[in-house]
């Protein structure tokens, strides 16, 4: 007896599995959007972020620039895409995306002078929202070409499509027209049907091709911009300026594994099997993109645990055997020794010289 064939849904799906694990972060606003879709949907939103993430997005103040890792985010679009039974969710949810979703960033893009002034912004400050693979802008005769090639991964239809329809919307938000798009190719495989994508973007989309390509008309680049405010542009790009300043120049792969690290710690000592598994890399593969950037994850360890134990060292209040706990040690001792390794001196002698200036720092200042 042959096998069925794969039902026409399956298959839908099937195209949007087909990306790498990607490496980078993602504002934890594009988490909260997703969020606010589901429940717009019917579907409560725990049943895909899980009751943790769930709760903390429910509990917590909206930071525009907190950051979640751009993997789980994929895998978030996955599961929420099923749930829905929604292959063109990336189309749909783009939509939705609004300037103030961007927080500071989204203010600098309204103030802006013209549409050619925003975009440039999105170029510049991308990393605040896209550190996988960055906007490559291209002039090609009348026509502005923004490209996103897969040198750093696949990130797959819904991550693409979402990220593209967002801001064609977020231009359209900022003009208060509809933004002519001459062409628009995707990387991905094609959908069943074409037709939406055309019907929103206004032209001919392609897939399957060899990088994903947004082209404008350089004429629209002149098109103003609704609410034009020099002195609040300035304003607000300090503010996205000094964010973009605390990201590391070389990726966020060590970023990230700083801050697996001081989340686990209270646990127990931080080993490299378990960070690779929370930042869903096999242990192999995340040693050879450690030592690629020339990072070392011993190095790494140590570097986060000593500022995790001055940090926590300030606080008074904390017996050092609790200090040493909330670093993984299990011994005093053990703790002890590793902070006179890194300091100099004991943990003891470090505290009574940081005593009369210092006042106690939140355990959660670092996390």
């Amino acid at each position: 007896m042959s096998s069925a064939s794969p039902a026409p849904l399956d298959r839908a799906f099937a195209r949007l599995r087909e990306r790498d694990r990607v490496p980078g972060m993602v504002p934890m606003t594009l988490v909260r959007v997703l969020g606010r879709y589901l429940h717009r949907q019917g579907l409560a939103p725990e049943q895909v972020l899980g009751p943790v993430l769930a709760s903390r997005l429910a509990q917590s103040s909206e930071d525009h620039f907190d950051r979640w890792p751009a993997e789980d985010y994929c895998q978030l679009l996955q599961a929420a895409a099923e749930q829905l039974s929604d292959p063109l969710l990336g189309l749909h949810l783009g939509q939705g995306i609004r300037p103030a979703h961007l927080g500071a960033l989204g203010y600098v893009l309204l103030a802006c002078e013209n549409l050619g002034a925003a975009l440039a912004r999105i170029q510049r400050y991308h990393r605040l929202v896209n550190d996988i693979n960055p906007i490559d802008p291209h002039v090609v005769g009348d026509q502005l070409e923004l490209r996103w090639g897969a040198a750093h991964g696949r990130t797959g239809a819904l991550y693409d499509e979402s990220g593209i329809t967002g801001i064609v919307q977020i231009g359209r938000e900022l003009c208060g027209e509809r933004l002519p798009v001459m062409a628009l190719d995707f990387i991905n495989p094609p959908p069943r049907d074409t037709r939406p994508y055309d019907r929103y973007f206004g032209c001919k989309v392609r897939f399957g091709q060899s990088v994903t390509r947004l082209v404008l008309p350089l004429a629209s680049l002149a098109a103003p911009l609704r609410q034009t405010d020099p002195t609040l542009l300035r304003l607000m790009e300090r503010q996205v300026d000094a964010a973009l300043a605390q990201l590391p120049e070389d990726g966020d792969l060590a970023e990230m594994t700083r801050r697996v690290i001081a989340r686990m710690a209270p646990q127990g000592m931080p080993e490299l099997p378990h960070v690779a598994h929370e930042l869903r890399l096999s242990p192999r593969v995340f040693y050879r993109r450690l030592a690629a950037q020339g990072l070392n994850f011993r190095d790494l360890r140590e570097s986060v645990l000593r500022q995790l134990a001055e940090m926590h060292l300030r606080d008074d209040r904390l017996t050092l055997a609790e200090v040493g706990a909330l670093l993984g040690y299990s011994e005093q001792s053990a703790f002890s020794r590793a902070f006179r390794r890194w300091a100099g001196v004991s943990p003891q002698h470090w505290r009574r010289d940081q005593a009369g200036g210092s006042r106690p720092i939140s355990a959660t200042a670092c996390h």
